[in-house]
């Protein structure tokens, strides 16, 4: 089950640039996401219109009196990629080049039944409980406790009324821990064949020509992740050690808007997967919505300190953002011209996002680094 992570300034706004403020990027796959699961089908048809992020540009972040941001010690986890962490990526390479088989004998786990099924409370059927022609992979647990346990065992054509009860902590308050009645119909099972991994599943399906260049780069990308990951945790760390040395009251207009431009951009993602706010909070964090806010307050918080030690460092090291630094921004997140950069995520972001950069490399070249 994810839950929400605390990120680095530079790394929140990197996102807001590189997604545009809002567009997916993962879909949310625990156990909660359930019945309601059934929703998320339609989501190309069904897609609300988005919100737009507060300008945050005129809102006073706050005071502050700026520590020691210099010769900061920290420690910096070597990144190491082991065997078994490449078969892994492999297998997961392979599992998404599978195909399926219509197979006429009882569902077994791992699986793909096709089923169409309606969901009752009361003998009323509920909105996100039924579905027609859902491809089902048994085992994955994407429906409530018990779903899948009860279809494991039917063939084509059989019909089932599964007594379940959601789980407590559901999303939806009107099903938490409500017994219900699923009505089933299984219209073709189908077993899943994985391709082997040898040089004709390299060559048809990847840039490389043999299964060791293939592993080697698999290697690589996941040691890329690995040091992305220990240098968010560093940085987080010295903002970490910059914020405790420094004496800083945050304004409660900044927090504020900072809280509600992070709940519209999750509002956003649980638009583009045509789910209500409280199933997407559930589904990504495994929290309940009030606890997700309160969460998000949080985090504002400590953006808006971020903001002031990053405000308060340029300003001492005399730092500007030019025209050539958003050149260069647009050049490396993909776009074609700062302008375009700037008409997706708004100037205040891109901005904020530069100076960020700048003080970043700053703070690791004067740094303390200990691996």
């Amino acid at each position: 089950m994810r839950k929400i992570v605390k990120v680095c300034l530079c790394g929140l706004l990197a996102v807001s640039l590189i997604t545009g403020c809002g567009k997916k990027d993962t879909k949310p796959t625990t156990e909660e996401t359930k019945a309601t699961e059934s929703d998320a089908t339609k989501a190309e048809d069904s897609v609300k219109e988005t919100q737009a992020m507060e300008d945050l540009t005129n809102v006073d972040n706050g005071t502050i009196t700026l520590g020691e941001y210099k010769g900061i010690e920290v420690e910096r986890t070597a990144a190491e990629v082991t065997d078994e962490e490449v078969d892994q990526a492999v297998q997961s390479d392979l599992s998404a080049h599978e195909t399926d088989t219509e197979v006429e004998r009882e569902a077994k786990s791992g699986d793909v039944v096709n089923l169409d099924f309606t969901g009752k409370k009361d003998g009323v059927a509920f909105d996100g409980g039924t579905a027609k022609g859902y491809d089902l992979t048994l085992g994955s647990n994407q429906f409530i406790p018990g779903f899948e346990e009860k279809v494991i065992g039917a063939k084509k054509g059989d019909k089932l009324s599964l007594d379940l009860t959601f789980p407590e902590n559901y999303g939806n308050k009107d099903l938490a821990g409500q017994p219900v009645v699923f009505e089933v119909t299984i219209n073709s099972v189908k077993e899943k064949n994985t391709p082997e991994l040898n040089e004709a599943f390299v060559t048809d399906n990847t840039a490389f020509k043999t299964v060791d260049e293939y592993k080697a780069d698999k290697k690589q990308g996941l040691l890329k992740t690995k040091n992305d990951q220990a240098d968010e945790k560093m940085l987080n760390d010295i903002f970490g050690a910059i914020v405790n040395s420094s004496t800083i009251t945050p304004k409660q207009e900044a927090i504020d808007a900072n809280a509600k431009n992070l709940i519209i951009r999750y509002e956003n993602q649980a638009a583009t997967y045509g789910m209500d706010f409280a199933s997407f909070v559930q589904a990504f964090s495994g929290m309940k919505e009030e606890d997700f806010r309160k969460e998000m307050k949080t985090q504002a918080e400590g953006l808006v300190k971020q903001k002031l030690v990053i405000h308060a460092i340029a300003d001492k090291e005399g730092m500007k953002v030019s025209d050539s630094d958003r050149d260069d921004t647009a050049k490396e997140l993909g776009y074609e011209s700062a302008d375009k950069l700037i008409e997706t995520a708004g100037q205040y972001e891109v901005d904020e996002y530069v100076l960020s950069q700048k003080v970043v490399d700053l703070l690791k070249k004067n740094a303390k680094i200990k691996e």
